[in-house]
């Protein structure tokens, strides 16, 4: 019987980076969420100090504005890569280098556009 050869996803290296990240955002927001469900109320009276009690579940509750950017910046990945874009720069359309795909695969930017990102002169 001869053996046939399936065809292998070019970016599947890069689908597995992407859906570790993911898994370690979520998975770190989950142990916050249960830490800060496990935090005692101590019969705690005082006004302020319900505030400041609350403030700290609430705080444990959500991810950093970071952990969300980047957790979009991931669905945005997987959503170049159904759709055959994956690798090009979503503001000039050269390709991302693969030494920087492999680094930061959700980068939507070559190298160059993500420093004018940075310095704020991208929309």
């Amino acid at each position: 019987m001869a053996r046939t050869k399936t065809k292998t996803n070019p970016y599947q290296t890069f689908i597995d980076a992407l859906r570790k990240k993911q898994h370690e955002l979520l998975d770190s927001y989950e142990r916050d969420k249960a830490a800060g469900n496990a935090l005692p109320d101590d019969g705690i009276q005082d006004l302020a100090d319900k505030a400041a009690s609350a403030y700290s579940k609430e705080l444990n509750f959500s991810l950093s504005d970071g952990e969300r950017n980047l957790l979009m910046l991931i669905e945005e990945a997987f959503n170049r890569i159904k759709e055959d874009s994956f690798g090009v720069c979503t503001n000039c359309g050269n390709e991302i280098g693969d030494k920087r795909l492999s680094a930061v695969p959700w980068t939507p930017f070559c190298i160059d556009c993500q420093e004018l990102q940075e310095k704020g002169l991208l929309s």
